[in-house]
């Protein structure tokens, strides 16, 4: 008789559950999305600025933008701020009428499709388990990480969520030509991607075998963030002496250069500087969603080490704080470790009921006969049923050999580590002559480290083998599954007050609309000053500016914006007295008058308008 949930039947759910989960998130977050943006919570940074950027790019006038961040004064184009040449295809999503609710619908109908890749490398590895591709998708759509990026304005670096995900999903299934074109376009999302893809062409010379695409992809990536950074970025803004977010690292040193001579010569800086519990927290977030099932595939983790670095290093608390953009390029290869890492839970715990050998188990690259043919029962030997039976009285000595001794975590560290001395260092230093005797004391090294792994290793398998004969590969299936799941509940619960601030509190109502009689007061061709979460909605034209900037930008000449429009509800409240003294002193000056004000917000006109 057929079985209610065989393998066929559960892959059919599946393939529904995921079109429900990713249909749902479509339809919520793009809803959530848009309804900030109609309460007047989004910002001008970075909504105001993409729109403006997209506005004027599909009317001609490429990259050109005039909204300044308060801690950055240029010239009026994006290309001295970023390289982002995705903005190009991006400005046809206007060839019909420009409109921001058109840009955060297509992010998040971005960011959900990046499930089916996840969907897809997760039945690809474990083919016998579908509903951990469920849960695997769903853990990717509730990562706090992002929900906050889709929730917070539009930035093109959050396709480059989904892109490097089809990158890989091409990778794996060998579509070469789609693999490059994926690497291209999520290189073009912003300047810095590409120091994650020079490692991955590392990777692919490493683990896949390629080093033709490899050595390609590295020198290809490297490239494009010199010419971003060393040559794109200074010719339009070359009064700039070194990047513009350099702020952020200022306490490594005043220059890049400086920093990493610093880093070199006082190594300690990175310790007493940026080991903080909050920075742990930030990781332990990152890692949660997928119950850390990542650690066991550290290698994957390796590819988002240039990100990780840029945030831990910072000194700017929003790229730590996990609910923002700057986790894009993390969130892939979390869920490609977590992926791959639970595959090589399996073949382990197979390992560890005998049906694989020791081999097989630690160094699961590719899909095998074995691992990607596993049983949905497994038949318990009467020997094992004692020593089951054991297992339970021995549960607690278990827990505390696994606390005491090196984990499988440990080990899956160490062998990528040892592959990587083995295939790329020992190698290169053995055609070195000068190098032959640090070649020699790194090979001593490795033989001693290795030799220690492996009696704890040993140890460690005789003491959970019981635990594991005593649980068969299905049941081990639905506690794998209900752990993803717990733990995407209790990372987004946990996370829930950092994305609170992001999201409407209340539907559009009479305010939004006396608020919206405002606005339709300023002509479209007009120069305007706007406060934060009211410049996106006025972003459309060529001369704008961020309240209390009153610059026109569009004038060789200093000159001032036309109009002037400020929330003052809106204005954080220790910059409450400032805004009123600088609106107060507008008005007494006699440069502007004011021609509207309703539900706390205030509408000037200059006097010569």
């Amino acid at each position: 008789m057929k079985k209610l949930f065989d393998t066929s039947r559960q892959q059919l759910i599946a393939w529904w559950l995921l079109l429900f989960a990713v249909g749902a998130y479509a339809l919520e977050m793009s809803y959530q999305a848009m309804l900030r943006y109609d309460v007047y919570k989004a910002t001008a940074f970075d909504l105001g600025n993409m729109d403006q950027v997209l506005w004027n790019t599909i009317h001609g006038r490429w990259f050109q933008f005039t909204n300044q961040a308060v801690d950055w004064y240029g010239p009026p184009t994006r290309l001295a701020l970023h390289f982002e040449p995705i903005l190009l295809p991006l400005s046809l999503l206007y060839a019909f009428g420009a409109d921001p609710h058109i840009l955060l619908v297509f992010q998040t109908l971005a960011l959900a499709s990046g499930a089916l890749p996840v969907f897809l490398l997760t039945r690809k590895y474990i083919p016998e388990w579908p509903f951990i591709a469920v849960a695997m998708a769903i853990a990717y759509l509730l990562s706090p990480a992002l929900l906050g990026i889709n929730i917070f304005d539009f930035h093109p670096i959050s396709l480059a969520t989904p892109l490097l995900l089809y990158a890989v999903l091409a990778l794996t299934y060998k579509r070469y030509g789609w693999f490059i074109l994926a690497c291209i376009l999520a290189a073009s999302c912003k300047e810095d991607i590409p120091f994650s893809l020079a490692i991955l062409g590392l990777f692919l010379i490493w683990k896949y075998k390629l080093p033709r695409l490899g050595i390609a992809l590295t020198t290809g990536s490297l490239l494009w963030s010199f010419v971003a950074f060393a040559i794109i970025i200074p010719h339009f803004y070359p009064g700039a002496q070194h990047n513009n977010f350099w702020y952020r690292y200022e306490v490594l040193g005043s220059s890049p250069s400086d920093a990493i001579g610093n880093v070199v010569l006082h190594p300690w800086l990175l310790f007493t500087t940026f080991i903080t519990l909050d920075r742990f927290y930030y990781l332990a977030g990152l890692l949660r969603s997928t119950g850390f099932l990542c650690l066991l595939a550290p290698e994957w983790l390796l590819l988002a080490i240039p990100t990780l670095a840029e945030n831990l290093l910072s000194t700017d608390s929003l790229l730590y704080s996990g609910v923002y953009h700057y986790n894009a390029t993390i969130i892939p290869f979390v869920m490609l470790a977590a992926i791959h890492g639970t595959r090589r839970l399996i073949t382990i715990w197979q390992h560890w009921r005998g049906e694989l050998s020791e081999k097989e188990a630690l160094f699961p690259l590719q899909p095998t006969n074995k691992a990607s043919q596993i049983p949905s029962t497994t038949t318990v030997h009467p020997k094992d049923s004692t020593v089951s039976l054991a297992s339970g009285l021995a549960f607690t000595s278990i827990l505390a050999d696994m606390y005491k001794s090196l984990s499988t975590t440990i080990t899956s560290w160490f062998t990528a580590s040892k592959h990587f001395i083995e295939q790329v260092i020992i190698s290169w230093l053995q055609q070195s002559p000068p190098y032959t005797l640090l070649a020699t004391f790194i090979g001593a090294w490795r033989s001693s480290l290795s030799r220690l792994l492996s009696i704890q290793w040993r140890r460690f398998s005789q003491r959970i083998a019981p635990l594991a004969r005593g649980i068969p590969l299905l049941r081990l299936q639905w506690i794998t599954l209900t752990w993803i799941i717990f733990m995407t509940g209790l990372n987004l619960a946990i996370t829930v007050p950092l994305l609170e601030n992001f999201l409407a509190d209340h539907a559009p109502g009479s305010r939004e609309q006396h608020i919206q009689q405002l606005l339709s007061m300023i002509p479209p061709d007009a120069s305007v000053s706007a406060g934060s979460n009211l410049n996106p909605h006025v972003s459309e034209r060529q001369r704008l500016a961020v309240f209390p900037s009153i610059s026109d930008p569009s004038h060789d000449t200093p000159d001032t914006v036309q109009y002037i429009i400020v929330d003052l509800n809106a204005v954080f409240p220790e910059n409450r007295v400032a805004t009123d003294n600088e609106i107060n002193h507008l008005l007494r000056s006699g440069q502007y008058i004011e021609l509207a004000r309703a539900e706390g917000v205030v509408l000037l006109v200059r006097r010569s308008t």
